[in-house]
């Protein structure tokens, strides 16, 4: 029996779902969309509810051969007119960018019925999707993006923890409220369960964070999973991106995108590497981009047409994507050339990233870079404040860490940007080696 776990999402998306608005779930595929939804529609009466699966070219054929299908199929779960709704009626929609004329049925069923029809949307194809929300239901839609497990959820599943711990360690640190006796507090609290987070936390620099590979796949065929996973994104879901002339030369790209990881990113060399021309480069970067498997993370600068001109750096929601890409390289290959120090640094920003982009007011996230001898891994940026975060992955305080930190400071002083504490992710023991700067062990994230 499939184990369903409660993800960190859960909140926003239950928020979401008392919203009049048409929620669009946004996010690679089997991330777990779909079982999300399905878990809160379970305990949904069967009267007040309808789902259509578009993946299935019989239900599509169908929309397609009856124009008022959606509305019959609801007043058939009804067993009365929708003009009579007096109670929330919910209608699912999956994989909808299948089927690009449905936006307009469901436009009508939404102008006319939203104070009692709450509409989902959700689709693997997050281009497709975003582009016929953005042309047909502007204005309408409320969007909830939805990644691969964050290492609490995977320790959730795994039984090794819970998200208390995190949860209350990301709230201090997107309010700006940390302080030491309360982090000494908290660290204290869940210090028995760190041996085993630290032995989790160890094999997710390598291990995929999609939710299959915990609920149906064995750990010695995770490799074939992901092998597939990235030829069914490329092969099916990408060739069908109007933008993508040369199939082989996108494959290329993301693979050239995986080697860059934690690492800024130069198009020309993208582009030379990958055997394709700058321009295109720029686009199927972009095109990578919005398919939501990577991101960029832009420089922090006060300047925001700075900040928009400057190289940004490039990371992957999934270590384990990376470690597809690279060729499954051995542990011992990337630990002795440093690589395993980019799988951290990957594995701790997207986290923070998962844990804060469906916050009500998300904060945003960058990376600062003076020089190359002062560089601050990622910057935290919400309600005026920003908050440095170094990412070592090392087990032993050194107090060079705080130079990039102090960088930081000296180069904002005088500027009205509040700091209210930096912040060191490492593999070691708490501690605060100044009042204002924490050192976190990493496992207190899971």
């Amino acid at each position: 029996m499939l184990k369903v776990i409660e993800r960190i999402f859960a909140p926003y998306l239950k928020r979401s779902l008392d919203n009049p608005l048409i929620t669009v779930l946004i996010g690679p595929r089997q991330s777990g969309k779909t079982t999300s939804v399905n878990s809160f529609l379970d305990g949904i009466k069967p009267d007040r509810r309808f789902y259509l699966n578009l993946d299935s070219s019989f239900e599509r054929d169908r929309v397609k051969n009856r124009e008022n299908y959606l509305q019959e199929q609801i007043e058939e779960a009804l067993g009365f007119r929708m003009d009579s709704l007096k109670e929330r009626f919910y209608l699912f929609i999956d994989e909808a960018q299948k089927l690009p004329s449905i936006f307009e049925s469901i436009k009508i069923l939404y102008d006319m019925h939203s104070r009692y029809l709450k509409i989902v949307i959700s689709g693997s194809s997050s281009l497709e999707l975003l582009d016929k929300t953005a042309e047909t239901l502007a204005g309408r839609v409320q969007i909830l993006r939805i990644y691969p497990f964050s290492m609490s959820e995977a320790s959730l599943y795994e039984g090794v923890g819970g998200f208390e711990c995190a949860s209350a360690l990301y709230k201090g640190i997107f309010s700006g409220s940390l302080n030491q006796k309360y982090l000494s507090n908290l660290i204290n609290e869940f210090r028995p369960k760190s041996r085993r987070k630290m032995q989790l936390i160890d094999r997710l620099l390598t291990r995929s964070l999609f939710p299959p590979t915990f609920s149906r796949i064995d750990d010695d065929a995770v490799p074939r999973w992901l092998i597939d996973y990235i030829d069914t994104y490329i092969e099916r879901d990408m060739r069908t991106v109007k933008d993508i002339g040369d199939i082989e030369g996108y494959r290329k790209i993301v693979a050239q995108l995986s080697s860059r990881t934690g690492s800024l990113l130069e198009y020309s060399r993208l582009g030379n590497d990958a055997a394709v021309n700058q321009i295109t480069a720029k686009k199927y970067t972009a095109i990578w981009q919005e398919s939501l498997i990577g991101f960029l993370l832009p420089p922090f600068f006060l300047n925001i047409s700075t900040r928009i001109k400057k190289s940004k750096k490039v990371y992957f929601f999934d270590n384990a994507l990376i470690w597809a890409l690279s060729g499954f390289k051995d542990r011992q290959i990337l630990e002795a050339s440093g690589e395993l120090g980019h799988y951290f640094e990957n594995l701790i920003i997207t986290d923070f990233i998962k844990w804060g982009i469906n916050l009500m007011t998300p904060p945003s996230f960058y990376f600062w870079q003076k020089s190359l001898a002062a560089e601050i891994d990622l910057v935290v940026s919400a309600k005026g404040m920003a908050i440095p975060v170094e990412i070592k992955y090392s087990s032993a305080w050194d107090k060079k860490y705080l130079h990039a930190i102090d960088m930081f400071k000296e180069s904002h002083r005088g500027k009205r940007l509040k700091i209210p504490f930096s912040l060191i992710v490492y593999r070691g023991d708490f501690m605060a080696p100044r009042e204002d700067v924490f050192c976190i062990p990493v496992w207190a994230l899971c």
